[in-house]
């Protein structure tokens, strides 16, 4: 019997031992495993860290490059293109003369003064014009008096040395040195009337002409049929 007690006991104390032994090799097993487990975990989150880190270094150096980009492609954008703008690249690729290098094309249209009486722009005053000529004093007064000076300057544009002009009946008759203006009577021989510049009617030639006599060295012209209508002279009609 006592055997059999000292039996069991080895048998409960094997027991207890294989026990012992299991339970320190599970909490064994369990320490190594947290070990293992937390190393995985550790490496995970340095992975993931990385990974994070990684992409932030990419969208900050994408949206650097883009900032330094911008202003190139803004100064190198489409410009608006319009028919001058068209016409000068066009010139420029063929070849051909720009506005920069025709500055009459690109010059400044010149105001003009106008007459008010629907004359049309003043005509330019010759240099060795012999009057002085404001066509501002001319705004007041009547259109027959800026006719008689626009007929005046066209005839010494064209060599006829007009030193002075008059009207009558809406004629005008330049005064040339040189030429006399004779007005006939019915019969078309007596003279009834004459005209000229006043270095060219002395008393002498006075004298002849109401003699009846036409003076030499002049150029006579008929009082009648020389009058010029300044609006068909001047192309205004």
């Amino acid at each position: 019997m006592l055997r059999d007690i000292f039996t069991n006991k080895w048998i409960i104390g094997g027991i207890l031992l294989l026990i012992i032994i299991a339970g320190g090799c599970y909490f064994w097993y369990q320490h190594s495993l947290a070990d293992d487990r937390k190393a995985a975990a550790d490496g995970a989150e340095y992975a993931r860290r990385l990974e994070n880190q990684k992409a932030k270094q990419k969208a900050a150096t994408e949206t650097e490059t883009t900032s330094t980009q911008a202003p190139a492609e803004n100064n190198t954008a489409e410009k608006p293109v319009n028919k001058v703008t068209a016409e000068v690249e066009n010139n420029t690729e063929s070849g051909g003369t720009t506005a920069a290098q025709t500055p009459a094309a690109t010059a400044e249209v010149v105001d003009v003064p106008v007459s008010p009486h629907g004359f049309g722009p003043y005509p330019e005053v010759p240099s060795d014009f012999p009057e002085n000529v404001d066509w501002d004093d001319y705004a007041n007064d009547l259109p027959i008096y800026e006719l008689m000076t626009r007929v005046q300057i066209k005839l010494w544009n064209q060599g006829q040395r007009a030193v002075g002009i008059f009207k009558e009946n809406g004629l005008l008759y330049p005064t040339i040195k040189g030429s006399i203006y004779i007005r006939w009577g019915d019969n078309g021989k007596d003279i009834v009337d004459f005209a000229g510049h006043p270095d060219d009617i002395s008393d002498e030639v006075e004298d002849q002409l109401w003699e009846g006599i036409i003076p030499s060295g002049f150029k006579i012209l008929n009082y009648d049929e020389s009058g010029i209508d300044p609006y068909e002279f001047l192309n205004l009609r």
